[in-house]
């Protein structure tokens, strides 16, 4: 049987889309087998089988470079949510398989680097570079809010959709640290309870 080749075709010179996918393939590597702190510039471009200083003409900083990973990996995780937004019967389950789909996320981009800090709040970055990760969670929230006004019908509160955001931020924050060791529920119990009170404060109340 004949063998396949798993050696990965070169980038041609002045193939500048091909460049940034092999700086991009590199990142993400090295950010799922290091994590962020771990690793350079200088390791991404040995990675990428470029020079630092070409690195540096598609991303001015590590944090460019995670952003742009990051609104990847959203946009992925949209498409993973999308199914169970549209199949789901009940908003508490909905939640708790959102839970599990984003904690995975969470693991790689929110533990160590809060992007939106450093793109956002400080201006510092690009528009360019700011702009994907947005719209990559937009649309992520868009796709919940559809199910959400499917769910609970007649409860289109605003504020139901960031409160969603935040609770799972802040789950996803809790269980990938140490500090969910200070009491003895885990991730299961917290999240469906956390569910359960949402759920009820997005019910319709009845007259």
């Amino acid at each position: 049987m004949p063998r396949t080749s798993t050696t990965k075709t070169r980038t041609r010179w002045g193939d500048r889309d091909g460049r940034r996918r092999d700086i991009l393939d590199a990142g993400r590597r090295l950010l799922e087998r290091r994590g962020y702190q771990a690793f350079t510039m200088r390791d991404l471009a040995r990675g990428a089988g470029v020079t630092a200083g070409l690195v540096y003409t598609y991303f001015a900083s590590k944090e460019e470079l995670f952003a742009a990973l990051y609104a990847e990996r959203l946009d992925r995780f949209a498409a993973d949510i999308a199914p169970l937004c549209r199949d789901a019967v009940s908003a508490e389950e909905l939640f708790v398989a959102i839970a599990g789909e984003y904690r995975a996320v969470y693991q790689v981009f929110g533990r160590e680097l809060n992007v939106w800090a450093v793109l956002l709040e400080t201006g510092a970055s690009r528009e360019e570079v700011a702009q994907p990760l947005v719209q990559a969670a937009t649309a992520t929230l868009s796709t919940v809010q559809a199910a959400i006004e499917r769910l609970a019908p007649g409860r289109r509160d605003p504020l139901a959709l960031p409160l969603l955001w935040a609770t799972l931020h802040g789950l996803c924050d809790h269980f990938t640290g140490a500090r969910h060791r200070i009491h003895p529920y885990g991730w299961d119990e917290l999240v469906r309870f956390a569910a359960r009170t949402l759920v009820r404060g997005l019910t319709p109340e009845e007259d």
